[in-house]
């Protein structure tokens, strides 16, 4: 499993951590959605190294990890759940850095269960002592003082060292200083989360729940430059709500604001597509980003949001305080454009000229979705990189 090392403070050993691409999703407690790809500028690999370089330097030792239980398995309570090692360093580190240990064996599964601490001063004698990282690296573990990190009122995982330093046993006193930094250690990846959800929320359309103008714009780019890199094709569609003025106009805006709402799902229950962004791009226009999607399969795509959303009866429950069901049918449409940069691979730009790149695109698209609009409405329009509308 991939890693990274970062040299510490003079003298410190060298700690392992799993990447901040790989402790994302390990970090993330809650239910993962299989589109969010965003990757949180958090550095929590550095987080955590910190951490565990802390402890070390509160009770130095030959070795010690930072372990965290699975989000997924968790939720889901699974029968089998799972430690993570996610942070580690001594001299066999390498060797366990992303290994999963069961929450059922060895000290840090007891740890973990009862959500206590622990101090083992002949680790081979003890009962719940699992020798099986010891016989998989080489490593003699002696003696280990464990204790367990929460986040709010759930367990979460256990930080762990072994072998002090100087020969000498673990003692009471230096658990009780590992529990009060256990109690910092859990605020602290608490507000990691809490500063990682504030970021996703920025780019998100409150209204919708999928993204917003400006998660587009910092994504359009990027799909631009693996377009580039791999020959891949990349398609946009942009979308505009046909007679969506008239719901304001005639039921109000909270009904529009409901509608709105009501087609960002309609839209993510139509697209499900890895790697896609789906985004309100404002008031009732709407953007897709469809990496790896060429000219036809964008098509279909874009056919299918038309088709459905002319289908769809909006407003057919209830949508405010004490408001009966509307049930609007054949009202709400949706005039589609599409742009493609086709799979032909192509020299790498700069960072400007991707950005460039990606608003032509964008706004090909765009041209399509008036033209669909000039059209008749309700009807999907294709658009050719630098060149003439036609409609599909």
């Amino acid at each position: 499993m991939p890693q990274e090392i970062k040299n510490h403070r003079e003298g410190a050993p060298q700690i392992l951590c799993l990447s901040t691409e790989q402790l994302s999703p390990i970090l993330e407690r809650k239910r993962i959605a299989s589109d969010q790809r965003t990757i949180p500028r958090i550095p929590l690999d550095a987080l955590l190294i910190d951490i565990l370089d802390k402890a070390n330097e509160f009770v130095p030792s030959s070795a010690g990890s930072i372990l965290l239980d699975d989000p997924i398995q968790k939720f889901e309570e699974t029968a089998f759940r799972e430690l993570i090692f996610v942070c580690c360093f001594g001299p066999t580190a390498e060797g366990i850095l992303g290994v999963r240990v069961p929450i059922d064996r060895g000290i840090v599964g007891s740890v973990y269960r009862t959500g206590g601490s622990q101090i083992t001063n002949d680790a081979y004698e003890a009962s719940d002592f699992d020798g099986d990282c010891d016989r998989r690296t080489g490593y003699c573990t002696r003696s280990v003082l464990c204790v367990a990190i929460r986040i709010g009122n759930s367990v979460c995982g256990v930080i762990e060292l072994m072998n002090k330093s100087d020969g000498t046993e673990y003692r009471d006193s230096e658990r009780e200083l590992l529990e009060i930094f256990a109690q910092y250690i859990s605020s602290t990846i608490q507000n990691a989360l809490d500063a990682k959800k504030i970021e996703h929320m920025v780019r998100l359309d409150d209204l919708t729940g999928l993204a917003n103008d400006r998660a587009t714009h910092e994504r359009l780019p990027l799909d631009v430059a693996e377009h580039l890199r791999s020959g891949s094709p990349f398609s946009v569609l942009f979308l505009d709500l046909d007679r969506f003025k008239e719901i304001n106009d005639t039921h109000g805006h909270l009904a529009g604001s409901t509608t709105l709402a009501e087609f960002g799902k309609l839209l993510r229950e139509t697209v499900e597509r890895p790697g896609a962004t789906l985004a309100r791009y404002g008031g009732d226009e709407f953007v897709l980003l469809l990496p790896g999607t060429g000219c036809t399969e964008a098509r279909v795509i874009a056919e299918e949001i038309r088709r459905t959303t002319a289908a769809h009866v909006f407003l057919n429950g209830p949508w405010g305080e004490d408001e009966a069901p509307l049930g609007l049918e054949g009202i709400i449409t949706a005039s589609i454009g599409v742009s493609t940069l086709d799979g032909t691979p192509r020299a790498s730009i700069s960072r400007g000229e991707q950005v460039r790149l990606g608003v032509r695109l964008l706004q090909c698209a765009d041209k399509a979705m008036y033209a669909s609009k000039a059209g008749g409405k309700n009807r999907v329009t294709y658009h050719p990189m630098d060149q003439g509308a036609c409609v599909c």
